[in-house]
């Protein structure tokens, strides 16, 4: 058993509680959720042949998650959730050795995770829009720095690193309020980032060529970052206890609460909007059984033709086609990848066409 907290007799500490058992079914909840949408996000995307870099930082986040909870498990087995007074020397250093070294994921996945959201919103970006890839690709840059050094300052704040989990060897250390500070800095970067990617959507989504009512789905659909964004903030508040070095063990489970849940609310809001292909095919069947069979191509009845797309455009295509000669309806309906809108009629190019699908990615713009 480990020395009791100073100036305290035997009989005045906290009673022997053990949180473990409820923090490793958190964390397997989330992770089993997180795989399970990102599965079917995989699913999705590969009904149309249009994954992308985005399905792929998600895929890591989990992975990374996975990771991370599996160090959590393995902590929690040993009493790492769990006063440290009750704990023998080897349980407390395994124990803090595990926590520390269960970091360093965590952390990762949401430069990950932001990174997901980041490209899955450059899917939408038209050729016309320098500003906001600029903005988007720096966010990607510089959410990896930002976390990679929260990942390094983890372990060369001292000196040997094993000095965290074991203080009786020699070693040098910083001032624990250097973490801190550092994850004060993280935090609110984090949440900086966040709010951008909510928010940058709203700046093009406007342009776009459909309906109100869809533009305002996409909309709150690329906007769930300000889910994380607020977790993320109430995360905070809690960051002091990682400069804790008495009772480390319980004082950890706080910041291990928060920092999970902040996770599992980024991979679900950045897989939302992907699975939304789903929605429409088995749900709402605004998509026909042609969906996963046209995924890079639109296919009108006897007609041969190409697309292209500007940010007006959006992900309703106009179309060309030089080898059409029957004349038909004066407009056509485009459904792209969920998304529809009414074209006019263009003159000598399409006709008799009642219903032109898109699905996947064409040409420089991939749809969600």
């Amino acid at each position: 058993m480990a020395a009791p907290p100073p100036g305290s007799a035997m009989g005045m500490l906290p009673p022997d509680e053990d949180r473990g058992p409820q923090l490793v079914a958190m964390f397997w909840t989330y992770t089993s959720i997180a795989a399970a949408m990102t599965g079917l996000r995989f699913y999705a995307r590969m009904q149309i042949r249009a994954v992308g870099w985005d399905d792929w930082m998600m895929l890591a986040t989990v992975v990374l998650f996975g990771i991370a909870t599996s160090f959590v498990t393995y902590m929690a087995s040993i009493g790492g959730s769990r006063h440290v007074y009750y704990l023998t020397m080897e349980q407390t250093l395994k124990a803090v050795k595990f926590s520390w070294i269960s970091q360093p994921w965590a952390i990762f996945c949401f430069a990950t995770g932001k990174a997901s959201v980041a490209f899955l919103t450059l899917r939408f970006i038209g050729r016309n829009t320098f500003w906001r890839k600029w903005i988007l690709y720096y966010i990607i840059v510089t959410i990896f720095i930002a976390n990679g050094l929260g990942c390094i300052i983890t372990f060369v704040q001292c000196d040997p690193p094993r000095a965290l989990w074991t203080p009786d060897i020699p070693a040098k250390c910083w001032d624990p309020s250097v973490q801190l500070h550092y994850n004060y800095f993280l935090s609110a970067y984090n949440i900086a980032a966040d709010i951008v990617l909510a928010i940058l959507p709203a700046t093009f989504i406007s342009g776009l060529n459909l309906r109100r009512e869809k533009k305002i789905a996409l909309c709150v659909l690329l906007s769930l970052g300000f889910v994380a964004a607020i977790f993320s903030g109430l995360k905070v508040r809690y960051l002091d206890k990682l400069g804790a070095r008495t009772d480390f063990t319980w004082n950890a489970y706080d910041i291990q609460v928060w920092t999970g849940a902040e996770a599992f609310v980024m991979m679900v809001c950045g897989n939302v909007p992907p699975l939304q292909l789903l929605w429409d095919r088995y749900v709402s069947h605004k998509l026909d059984s042609s969906w996963s069979r046209t995924p890079l191509k639109y296919h009108s009845n006897g007609s041969n033709g190409n697309y292209s797309g500007s940010e007006k455009s959006g992900p309703s295509r106009h179309l060309n086609s030089s080898n059409s000669s029957q004349k038909g309806p004066s407009h056509t309906q485009v459904v792209a990848a969920g998304y529809d809108a009414t074209l006019p009629r263009y003159p000598g190019q399409i006709y008799a066409t009642t219903n032109v699908e898109v699905h996947g990615h064409a040409a420089n713009r991939d749809f969600v």
